[in-house]
């Protein structure tokens, strides 16, 4: 009996919010570092240097890469190949889009009000599913570690909305005592997380200073330029072949077709999209 674990970045960008959480058993971890870290050396960066899916052009990994005469294209090649080849690790992604009418009404009652406010609630869906992989594959525990995901200063929480310092904190809080409803197998895990093995606390780490969670940054961020390539009409893009090389290491066990419903998941539900979506990787 093994032990997972699971790195959760996100990738905001208009009314698309990406959750994506990276699988891999703890032990493999040394491993998965130590070969991203070589890739960062093809690439001509310091083993520390900090890989992102969006690199601002003052950052310092993009400045490395043009001194190099790397681009930030090249660098996008080389990292989602990377996971391409990983059989160790698998990947889920939450698609939250934002679907509210009057979001003047909203921001007057929470000025910061965005896709970001139901961070959350695509978590818990990605928790469902890490949960439903502990119990199938009779692992021992899982820890959950998430880059901080700046949810804001002022506490706010309304239905599925959870804002504000400790937000992530609390909602885990109550799935580990009372459960995160079922994954797309129907069967497992309604009951708390405590009693799988889970780790008490979600942990919260930074990406800046951790390989896995770059890891997890370039899964949240070619899912989100894979969406928006289709919802504009560009199936047959770069994006989009980045994105289904990728696809190979998504979550599958329950998907219809594929990965579509487990290792993927789009909230609120639109058809047309869904659709769309999986005619981009056929």
């Amino acid at each position: 009996m093994g032990s997972l674990s699971v790195w959760v970045d996100e990738s905001e960008k208009g009314d698309i919010l990406v959750v994506a959480g990276v699988l891999a058993a703890w032990a493999a971890v040394p491993r998965i570092v130590r070969d991203w870290r070589a890739v960062k050396a093809v690439l001509g960066l310091p083993p520390e240097a900090e890989v992102k899916w969006n690199l601002s052009s003052g950052h310092p990994t993009r400045q490395a890469l043009e001194q190099s005469g790397k681009t930030t294209k090249d660098l996008r090649v080389k990292v989602t190949d990377f996971v391409t080849r990983q059989d160790d690790l698998s990947c889920i992604a939450i698609v939250m889009r934002e679907q509210r009418k009057n979001m003047a009404f909203w921001k007057s009652i929470w000025a910061k009000a965005s896709v970001r406010d139901f961070y959350c609630e695509g978590l818990k869906y990605l928790i469902q599913r890490a949960a439903e992989e502990v119990v199938e594959a009779k692992l021992q525990d899982c820890v959950v570690v998430c880059d901080t995901p700046e949810l804001g200063r002022k506490p706010f929480d309304l239905g599925a909305i959870r804002r504000g310092p400790g937000a992530v904190e609390k909602a885990y809080r109550d799935w580990y005592r009372y459960g995160a409803s079922v994954g797309p197998g129907k069967k497992y895990h309604g009951g708390p997380l405590a009693d799988i093995g889970f780790h008490p606390s979600i942990l919260i780490g930074d990406a800046t200073y951790h390989d896995m969670l770059q890891i997890a940054d370039v899964v949240a961020g070619v899912t989100r330029e894979w969406v928006d390539a289709v919802r504009a009409n560009r199936a047959d893009s770069w994006e989009v072949e980045r994105f289904k090389a990728v696809s190979v290491r998504f979550r599958r066990r329950h998907g219809n077709p594929d990965f579509f419903g487990d290792g993927l998941v789009l909230w609120p539900w639109d058809n047309e999209l869904w659709t769309l979506l999986q005619r981009s990787v056929r």
